[in-house]
């Protein structure tokens, strides 16, 4: 039992569970500012100061390994003349934003390569005074990680196969 006890706290620390770090930096021209601009979850947003505001933001994202990533975007309110776009160095892939009463909601899940610079544009004509965008992009990273769920799960299991053990031999 020793044994095995040891051979499974060697193999906790031999495993390790990595993140993609994903990196969002904005174009310098942007009236948009970024908030965290690396980790597992990087954000951004924007707020108004008059109406008739007009934005064209761009932002660079990449990652050091290749992940699945979710972007979600919110406008409040959404303005008619509002788009985004996504350009990954060979084709520029247009996203729908859907209509929530006066809110946009968009979310998007792709692959993001590696070493690879994806470029995403916002553009927002004639905006309404104090309206936003917020931007949240995040890894595909589940919450619990397989090596730490089977550190959860196999000292259950050993528990249970030996009160079933000194069970048999109770009953014997």
């Amino acid at each position: 039992m020793k044994k095995t006890m040891l051979f499974f706290t060697a193999l906790l620390f031999s495993l390790n569970a990595n993140a993609a770090s994903l990196n969002l930096a904005g174009d310098s021209s942007n009236t948009g500012t970024v908030g965290f601009g690396s980790g597992d979850v990087v954000t951004a947003g924007w707020n108004s100061t008059s109406s008739g505001a007009s934005v064209s933001d761009s932002f660079t994202i990449s990652s050091d390994t290749a992940t699945t990533a979710t972007l979600s975007l919110t406008f409040n309110p959404l303005s008619p003349n509002s788009s985004v776009s996504i350009f990954d160095g060979t084709s520029n892939i247009g996203l729908d934003i859907f209509k929530i009463g006066s809110l946009g909601l968009l979310e998007y899940t792709w692959v993001l390569e590696a070493a690879t610079e994806y470029v995403l544009n916002i553009f927002i004509s004639n905006a309404a005074a104090g309206s936003n965008y917020d931007l949240r992009l995040a890894t595909g990273i589940s919450e619990v990680p397989v090596p730490a769920a089977l550190w959860l799960f196999a000292p259950a299991l050993m528990g249970l196969l030996t009160l079933r053990r000194k069970t048999k031999l109770a009953t014997a």
